[in-house]
């Protein structure tokens, strides 16, 4: 066979290609590789890859591109999907399928389906969550379509002052947190450790979890365990989605709070965890917001003691004018009916007053200044006094 010159070869296969692909588009499942974005040239170069389930061998790679008039998909996906365009994420593509003679066979992005990875995304952590309430019921288990976790149920102190902080050295969401507690308009004093560690990329959730592990061990009486990441892509949140982050958050004996800056999706550690909110601020006013809570109360409570203070004394002095007065009112009417009494027994007293007796016709007979009441008492021819109204006078007893 006579060789063929390798431009003629390059020719033929272009020829083959076009015929088989030219003006036609085919949707591809791949996973990225060797990304080489130039956002401000508006494209980009990257390897596509598919490889065998266990993930180690490589089954099929072609190169790939995406030029300028398509390079806004990448943003598109990007804002719809909350994921960064990076390596090692299966894509559902929209690619057309061409072959230079110079360049050789390379694909041509034209869409990127956010659907698909989302979807990837959700079964992922579903399947997760699902295996968490099969492998741990004791921590994790479904009441009415809601996830409830040892961790949720734990009684959260009414005042929240010492807490154990888990973010990232000079993050901003490390500052963000820090600042929102000083700068809080209550002037409330909050003590926080801090136990700083990577909280997102590979790696991230051992991490974590062994920071969890020292706040236990440490035993002080932490209030909470704020954990805080500030911005960053969807992949670099994975780490919140791994069962071990599930399985620890969800038996943690101290209420965790997790602020872990996302705006989309809801991670596994924020369903399993004490307490969700959005951002590293917004972990911040939470609690300044719990202590409020706890300050309006108190003040309500003071206000209210006030209140019934003050309505106590008004009801103790009505009482007390009542009381007066009833008080009153029984002596007046006692000290009159002692004084009708008292002047009843001093007309008795004066109806036997002796001086009015002797006035009346009677006679008192004496001896000696003693007055005698019987017969038997006198003696045959002792001289006697007889008292009578106007003077007395002796007289002799003849006879007794």
């Amino acid at each position: 066979m006579s060789p063929i010159r390798l431009s003629d070869l390059a020719f033929t296969l272009e020829a083959i290609v076009d015929e088989a692909f030219g003006q036609k588009a085919v949707w591809v499942v791949a996973e990225t590789s060797d990304i080489k974005n130039y956002p401000d040239r508006g494209y980009c170069f990257l390897t596509l890859v598919e490889r065998e389930s266990g993930g180690r061998e490589t089954v099929a790679k072609l190169e790939a591109c995406i030029w300028r008039r398509n390079h806004h998909t990448i943003r598109d996906f990007e804002q719809a999907t909350g994921v960064a365009f990076a390596r090692n994420i299966q894509l559902l593509l929209l690619v057309s399928v061409g072959y230079s003679p110079v360049y050789g066979l390379r694909l041509e992005i034209l869409k990127i389906d956010p659907s698909y990875t989302l979807g990837n995304l959700e079964r992922e952590r579903q399947a997760v969550l699902d295996t968490l309430v099969k492998n741990r019921p004791d921590l994790v288990w479904v009441e009415a379509d809601q996830y409830i976790t040892a961790n949720q149920l734990l009684p959260r102190p009414v005042v929240i002052q010492r807490v154990a902080l888990i973010a990232a050295p000079n993050s901003d969401g490390w500052r963000d947190f820090r600042h929102e507690l000083a700068q809080n308009p209550f002037g409330y004093d909050f003590v926080i450790d801090e136990f700083l560690t990577q909280v997102q990329g590979q790696g991230a959730e051992r991490a974590i979890c062994g920071q969890l592990e020292r706040i236990r061990d440490s035993g002080v009486p932490y209030d909470a365990v704020v954990i805080v990441r500030g911005g960053g892509s969807q992949l670099d949140f994975g780490s919140f989605d791994t069962y071990l982050m599930g399985e620890t958050v969800a038996g943690f004996d101290i209420p965790i709070l997790a602020g872990i800056g996302h705006e989309r999706n809801v991670s596994i550690t924020d369903l399993l965890c004490h307490q969700s909110v959005k951002t590293p601020t917004k972990a911040a006013a939470f609690l300044i917001e719990h202590n409020r809570q706890f300050e309006e109360t108190c003040l309500l409570l003071r206000d209210r003691l006030r209140v019934v203070a003050r309505e106590a004394l008004q009801t103790a002095r009505e009482d007390l004018d009542r009381e007066t007065e009833r008080l009153r009112f029984v002596s007046h009417l006692y000290f009159r009916n002692r004084h009708t009494d008292l002047t009843e027994k001093a007309v008795t007293l004066r109806h036997l007053d002796p001086s009015n007796v002797l006035r009346r016709g009677y006679a008192l007979l004496l001896r000696n200044g003693r007055i005698l009441t019987q017969t038997t008492d006198i003696q045959p021819h002792e001289t006697l006094q007889v008292q009578m109204w106007d003077g007395t006078i002796n007289t002799k007893v003849i006879e007794s």
